[in-house]
């Protein structure tokens, strides 16, 4: 094994697994090498081994399955592409479009209960604590794998008592934040999103179905209309199962 001295053995280790992806050496769905064939190729200790494989299933580009191994990667993340996914005149919620643009079935479970705004939620939402929210939790599967799951937050203040108040009822059901909030006269002109790459919870790792050391990226976004917020939102993705397009304009 050729590497710096200053390069950590796992680091030089994934380096090369990660070439021989890179050049079809190892094929989509090809078995990576077990971790005593590495730790035998390289001189390595179990432990080494271990945390090069791991840097590659953090990357994405191998998955471990229960009674196979750990493969090369064979599906492409899905693509979520900003900021078009909110342009006028979409209907469709983002993750709607992304699942029939994948070709991949979808399904959805969702739950909107009342409760008070917590501090930090509040706080984006520009509101004062424990003013009345509404919170929707989601978890969405694309093509029987989990894909994501967040939590969303609407202040009653301005939706209470109008057609949108509940996001999955009424006239406006499961239609995106941008054309329902337009149906009640709140024109949404800015979204902002704080990506923020991290290690699960071991919530989170239950709930997405990801093994140790996958990282997930969290993405805080507020919706706003003239400036006053609408929506705020915590999404939560395996790391892996997402590409994050972002295309902007340069005036």
């Amino acid at each position: 094994m050729q590497s710096s001295p200053y390069t950590p053995a796992y680091v030089a280790v994934a380096e090369e697994l990660r070439a021989k992806i890179e050049s079809g050496e190892l094929a989509r769905g090809d078995k990576l090498p077990s971790e005593r064939e590495i730790c035998q190729q390289w001189g390595i200790s179990g432990i080494t081994a271990r945390a090069a494989v791991n840097v590659l299933r953090g990357e994405g580009l191998v998955q471990s399955i229960r009674g196979s191994g750990t493969l090369v990667r064979k599906e492409t993340p899905l693509v979520r592409i900003a900021p078009e996914r909110y342009f006028r005149p979409h209907a469709k919620p983002t993750y709607v479009r992304e699942a029939e643009r994948a070709g991949k079935a979808l399904s959805m479970d969702h739950e909107t209960t009342e409760v008070p705004a917590a501090l930090n939620i509040a706080e984006r939402l520009g509101i004062p604590e424990g003013s009345p929210v509404s919170q929707t939790s989601y978890a969405i599967r694309m093509g029987g794998r989990m894909v994501s799951m967040s939590h969303a937050w609407e202040p009653l203040s301005i939706t209470r008592g109008t057609e949108i108040e509940h996001p999955h009822n009424g006239p406006h059901a499961d239609r995106g934040i941008v054309p329902r909030f337009d149906a009640i006269g709140y024109r949404v002109d800015e979204v902002e999103e704080i990506p923020i790459p991290r290690n699960p919870t071991p919530a989170e790792m239950r709930q997405l179905e990801i093994p140790a050391g996958q990282p997930v990226v969290e993405i805080r976004q507020t919706f706003r209309a003239s400036g006053v917020p609408v929506e705020t939102a915590d999404i939560i993705f395996a790391a892996d199962r997402y590409e994050l397009h972002y295309k902007m304009r340069i005036e």
